[in-house]
């Protein structure tokens, strides 16, 4: 059967001479992998519509719930091209990719996370602090996941009381309001909230890249 599907593009990856496996995160289904035939093919359409940080409406067609569905079409949405040509705010996008890769289940739609996703996509295009707006993506991606960050702020006798409140404003701040917040330690809250989240995944590669070159 062909669906049609509103997707944000979390990564992508070469399966053979010419075509591709991405990982998708789709308004209607959650998170799932996909086949893009021929799309490394220099003249295929599909190609630029199905890589990383763009958001598509694509045709797939699925026969079995258990073969992964084979894109057959695509029109781009949005195709950030603000932070895919920006090295700083591409690796801010990619690591809020690997996040919701990370904790985001198969095949559970959950609307909420797609706006989410979509959302700090728009705000890493224009904003001051790229690095807080994925700070904020990742603590509200965690509270609609499920996990228990707000426990763990109050069972954590090395945050002083002035970094916890801070923390707090950020993961119920929207978009817009990420550099309204005032003087931030970005680096001290990041730390926080990835030892947070290694407790229960591993540490998104793109974090680790990150540290590499002092941009967290």
């Amino acid at each position: 059967m062909y669906y049609q599907i509103k997707a944000l593009v979390l990564n992508s990856s070469q399966s053979s001479e010419s075509d591709k496996h991405v990982t998708l995160y789709t308004y209607q289904w959650g998170k799932v992998k996909a086949v893009v035939p021929s799309a490394k093919k220099i003249a295929a359409k599909l190609n630029a519509a199905t890589e990383p940080l763009t958001e598509s409406e694509l045709m797939v067609f699925q026969n079995h719930q258990s073969v992964r569905p084979k894109v057959t079409g695509a029109q781009i949405i949005n195709n950030n091209s603000k932070i895919k040509t920006d090295f700083k705010r591409n690796l801010y996008a990619l690591y809020a990719c690997e996040v919701c890769d990370k904790l985001a289940p198969f095949n559970f739609e959950n609307s909420d996370k797609y706006e989410l996703l979509a959302r700090v996509w728009e705000v890493l295009a224009d904003c001051k602090f790229p690095q807080r707006a994925v700070v904020a993506f990742v603590l509200r991606f965690l509270k609609l996941s499920g996990y228990g960050f707000a426990d763990y702020l109050k069972n954590n006798a090395s945050l002083d009381k002035n970094t916890e409140l801070l923390i707090r404003k950020l993961s119920n701040c929207r978009g817009e309001d990420v550099d309204n917040i005032g003087d931030i330690d970005d680096n001290k809250i990041w730390l926080y909230v990835e030892t947070y989240l290694t407790n229960y995944v591993k540490r998104p590669s793109v974090g680790v890249f990150l540290k590499k070159i002092n941009l967290t």
